[in-house]
């Protein structure tokens, strides 16, 4: 274990209890089963959970930016072209983040789009997917999670940046509930709808698996590939995360 401590040493409990997108958010973190295979038993009040969660983080700028780009760009789903009707944009965020499908290659429908990315699942004894840093703390708190260092991305040629914990974007090694995580990555301290939404827009927007843009972190600059990978017939996420290119200043 090259880390001692752990990832997180404080995050403020106010988050949690006062931002009505984290509240939502967190609620949604215990709705699944961990490992691909076993059946999802999706109920009533989980379903209540996810229509409160899009109904939360739709009230915000992110997501109202991600509404109007993917218009803006004439963007489709299901062939359909994407209307300015709220609701409407909000049954295709069901679709293709909650809506179950098979990932193991059986017929149990075991996973979905929000499940991975932001759940984390255990697939043929690694962990697959867990890219939020929200249940990453969560369960780091729990002592579900041992963190076990990060590695940090390239500098450009002309920088002197240093890379450290505390910055935005990290890749993590980490053990989950006993099982291995060799790489993963994720944003540290950004909300709920701004990972909906650059990973919505990443999924209707491109053609693409991968798109590189760049983050400015107030001084520090983060050239990030979005890599998005589609699953059931390009209708639903299959992942969706970042990996930071090179950090600068």
């Amino acid at each position: 274990d090259a880390a001692e401590d752990p990832l997180f040493t404080y995050v403020k409990p106010a988050v949690f209890r006062k931002r009505p997108t984290f509240t939502t958010f967190v609620a949604l973190l215990n709705n699944y089963s961990a490992f691909t295979g076993e059946e999802e038993d999706v109920t009533e009040q989980e379903l209540q959970e996810n229509r409160a969660f899009l109904n939360e983080v739709m009230k915000t700028a992110p997501m109202k930016y991600c509404h109007q780009y993917c218009i803006a760009k004439g963007c489709t789903y299901k062939g359909k072209e994407i209307s300015g009707s709220e609701s409407e944009f909000k049954r295709i965020l069901t679709s293709i983040w909650f809506e179950l499908y098979s990932r193991s290659g059986r017929r149990n429908m075991d996973s979905s789009g929000f499940e991975h990315v932001f759940v984390g699942e255990v697939k043929n004894g690694q962990v697959s997917g867990f890219h939020n840093w929200i249940m990453f703390y969560l369960e780091e708190k729990r002592g579900n999670v041992d963190f076990r260092g990060y590695i940090k991305p390239k500098c450009r040629d002309s920088s002197t940046a240093e890379t450290n914990d505390d910055d935005p974007v990290l890749t993590l090694q980490f053990r989950w509930n006993g099982v291995e995580k060799f790489v993963g990555t994720c944003f540290i301290g950004v909300t709920p709808e701004f990972e909906m939404a650059l990973y919505t827009m990443a999924f209707l927007a491109s053609e693409e698996d991968e798109n590189v843009i760049t983050l400015d972190a107030g001084g520090e600059k983060f050239d990030l590939n979005v890599k998005c990978h589609k699953y059931d017939g390009n209708t639903k996420v299959g992942s969706c995360y970042v990996e930071a290119l090179a950090h600068y200043e």
